[in-house]
């Protein structure tokens, strides 16, 4: 009997299972597709690498930016020098990038205080277009001088320089006298000034030289023959002093706790004896996976960085909407990569690769002109139309779910513990969230095998 069975070899479970062998646990780790990884991965195309799942390390990240040091791997920065395009209305605006300087950076609380602002005015723009009745009774203060509402909900000066760069390049300069209420119908109607922000902010993301897939590679490398491929859990039996995982073919494996990585719809829909307790079914019902097709076009050249751009596109319409330049060198490939998200991507799923290609060629076109109507390949991946995760890139808490449902999603029943990415407290729903999941939950069953 193992001390422990851990469902999934995404970056939770090899995480969590370092985590316990360490601690001098017998381990074993079941992962039903014929690769680590999880919801990350390497493509090959045209010659290049490129990361069809997870890629992005962000400010705070600092477990998992733990993990890439530890095993020697080398991170690097977005080559996003030059401007950002922004089509908006059918128009093509340019947002000045981030130069780099010192005055440009932002610091960490900067980068705080902005993402608080921006998470700020989203609600209050979906409540202004979703509750009328709340509209109505709050018309004075919607009345109030945006300038005054941006510099009292962002505080640090260097948060509110750039939100007023990003905010003039997508809806023209803050005339005077512009209200909230003014502003708010503008965010309604035009592109996400979050992924702008973030894309073209100086807020120093990096990814992982090789791919994030090399860091899970790495790590399962170091486990060695406890992690298992092509082992599809089909059903968990848990009981007062022992778990066993019924595998699709029979096997069964007893183990003394169950640790399951899967995503909630993934994980409640295993079979469990006893049966799980109807609100987390409920809730997982609610917590619906994301609907990405995460996609590349491939280009002789980042033509776009000779043009002073950065490769970086919002677009307020069409079937891409936003782009990142992720090529490894000017003199190399240009690699531009976009996602078809929500609706448009439930609905070119039912098409063929090449008419979703060309929907990708088209949007470039739009963005930045004929010069981007003949990549040389294409490779894409849709992560709702994979059986063992079933969304990408994560889980969308419904309204009232995460608030009433979210903490207690991560807690255990019996001897069967939840890590992932969906059940971390902070920085949920990113690698980095399911990385100190598995980090706090491992801990847990060590303490309860002691």
């Amino acid at each position: 009997m193992y001390d422990c069975a851990i469902i999934g070899a995404g970056l939770a479970g090899l995480t969590a299972a370092r985590d316990l062998v360490r601690r001098g646990l017998d381990v074993v780790v079941l992962e039903a597709r014929d690769r680590v990884g999880g919801r990350v991965e390497n493509g090959e195309v045209a010659g290049e690498t490129v990361e069809l799942g997870g890629q992005w390390i962000g400010a705070g990240h600092d477990a998992i930016l733990d993990l890439v040091h530890e095993f020697g791997l080398e991170t690097v920065e977005s080559p996003a020098k030059g401007n950002l395009l922004v089509r908006l209305r059918g128009k093509s605006l340019q947002v000045p990038g981030a130069s780099g300087d010192d005055e440009d950076e932002l610091t960490p609380f900067e980068v705080s205080d902005l993402g608080q602002g921006l998470l700020r005015l989203r609600r209050l723009a979906e409540r202004l277009r979703t509750d009328q009745a709340w509209s109505q009774a709050n018309h004075l203060w919607l009345g109030q001088d945006l300038r005054r509402w941006v510099s009292t909900n962002l505080r640090t000066k260097g948060a509110q320089r750039r939100f007023e760069e990003v905010y003039r390049a997508a809806f023209g300069p803050m005339s005077p006298g512009e209200t909230l209420l003014e502003g708010l119908y503008q965010v309604n109607s035009g592109p996400n000034l979050e992924s702008m922000l973030a894309s073209n902010g100086g807020l120093n993301q990096v990814r992982v030289d090789g791919g994030m897939f090399a860091l899970a590679q790495a790590m399962a490398d170091g486990l060695g023959e406890i992690v298992r491929l092509g082992a599809i859990v089909a059903g968990v039996e848990h009981g007062d002093d022992h778990a066993t995982l019924v595998l699709e073919d029979g096997e069964r494996i007893d183990a003394r706790y169950v640790i399951s990585t899967l995503p909630p719809r993934l994980a409640v829909a295993l079979e469990h004896e006893p049966a799980l307790p109807v609100w987390r079914a409920e809730a997982a019902d609610k917590v619906a996976a994301g609907n990405v097709i995460k996609a590349y076009l491939i280009y002789d050249r980042p033509f776009w960085r000779a043009e002073g751009l950065s490769g970086q596109s919002s677009a307020d319409s069409g079937p891409v909407r936003v782009t990142f330049d992720t090529s490894a060198d000017d003199d190399g490939r240009g690699v531009l990569m976009g996602f078809f998200e929500g609706a448009d991507a439930a609905s070119l799923a039912q098409r063929s690769i090449s008419l979703r290609q060309r929907a990708f060629t088209d949007s470039a076109v739009a963005m930045f002109g004929d010069v981007a109507a003949a990549p040389q390949a294409y490779i894409e991946r849709d992560w709702s139309a994979e059986r063992f995760t079933g969304g990408c890139h994560g889980a969308h808490f419904a309204p009232g779910i995460w608030t009433s449902n979210g903490p207690v999603l991560a807690q255990h029943e019996g001897r069967l513990f939840w890590a992932g990415a969906e059940y971390s407290s902070r920085f949920n729903g990113y690698m980095e969230g399911a990385v100190r999941s598995a980090q706090e939950v491992a801990s847990q069953v060590a303490r309860n095998s002691a």
